[in-house]
C-alpha cells in the first residue's frame, strides 16, 4: 500500500510541475507568435495576395483569443520564417 501512495504522490507531483511549466511557457508563446504576426510582412503569409488582410486578422485573432498562437505556430510561423520571401514588386524586370 505505501508502494501505492509513493507512486500516486509522484504523479501527481509531475503532473503539477507539467502544468507549472504549461502555466509559464503559454504567455511567452502568446507573446512570441503576436510580435511575429506584427513583424511579419503580407507578403509572407502562406497564399498570401497583395489585397489580402492575412496580417490584420492574425493579429486580432492572437490579440483577443489568446489560444490562436498556436494554429498561428502551425499554419504560419513554422511554414515560412520572416524575412526569406522575396517582396512581390521586386521582381526581376522582363527585358523586350
Amino acid at each position: 500500500m505505501e508502494l501505492f501512495g509513493w507512486l500516486f504522490g509522484m504523479s501527481m507531483g509531475s503532473l503539477g510541475l507539467a502544468i507549472g511549466l504549461l502555466t509559464l511557457a503559454a504567455p511567452v508563446l502568446w507573446l512570441w507568435m503576436l510580435i511575429d504576426s506584427v513583424l511579419r510582412e503580407e507578403w509572407e503569409y502562406p497564399n498570401a495576395t497583395p489585397t489580402s488582410n492575412n496580417r490584420l486578422l492574425w493579429v486580432l485573432l492572437i490579440l483577443f483569443a489568446n489560444i490562436a498562437a498556436i494554429p498561428y505556430f502551425f499554419m504560419v510561423f513554422s511554414k515560412i520564417k520572416r524575412g526569406t520571401v522575396p517582396r512581390p514588386d521586386a521582381a526581376v524586370p522582363v527585358q523586350a
